[in-house]
């Protein structure tokens, strides 16, 4: 295979992985789960039915490829978050960035669980998005953690807590997204949010 062949779009596999996936992102923002099918996929890409299956096993492997990234990407900004300024600051910060993954596939979490169950865990696509979850939930958790001892505190011991803070980082995301919160400003309520989520994680 020539090297213009291996770099074109229809040669390089990652390339057709990564349009495949924008091409999903794009189907989501516009008609959410419903609309994502394989062939709306395929169009939207500019490939063929057949090439998207050899990199997927279904629109759920799509979905769930989609979500590992986001997890992932998450890990590495949170990551590169600086501690030194405390608590407040650090979810400060982390609140924008996480309603942005959330408007981009983690909302229709829900619709995908309830119309397809999930995907069997025996998969690939789904052992991979487990994987995902856990380098986020320990970037997170070591940012809080270093964070509060910056500032003097420290984080309650309880399994509960991570939980406790996803919950509420779905929450406050929801709110922005969807923009329920709208006789105050988006940057008091994440302040707000910010220092309440902290006073409440912290002993």
């Amino acid at each position: 295979m020539s090297s213009t062949s291996t770099n074109s779009i229809y040669g390089d596999a990652e390339a057709r992985r990564r349009r495949t996936l924008d091409a999903a992102i794009a189907l989501l923002d516009e008609g959410g789960y419903s609309a994502l099918t394989i062939r709306a996929v395929a169009k939207r890409s500019g490939t063929s039915t057949g090439l998207i299956y050899q990199y997927f096993v279904d629109k759920q492997d799509i979905f769930a490829a989609l979500l590992s990234e986001s997890q992932l990407e998450m890990a590495d900004f949170v990551s590169s978050l600086p501690r030194e300024q405390g608590l407040t600051p650090l979810l400060e910060s982390m609140i924008p960035e996480f309603a942005r993954h959330w408007a981009r596939v983690g909302r229709l979490t829900t619709t995908w669980r309830d119309i397809e169950g999930m995907a069997g865990s025996d998969r690939d696509s789904m052992r991979e998005l487990h994987a995902s979850v856990a380098v986020f939930n320990s970037a997170l958790i070591r940012a809080l953690t270093e964070s509060a001892a910056a500032e003097g505190s420290r984080l309650i011991e309880d399994p509960a807590l991570i939980h406790l803070v996803l919950s509420g980082l779905k929450g406050l995301s929801d709110t922005i997204v969807i923009n329920v919160a709208k006789e105050i400003t988006p940057e008091h309520f994440v302040n707000f949010s910010a220092r309440a989520l902290a006073r409440a994680i912290t002993e």
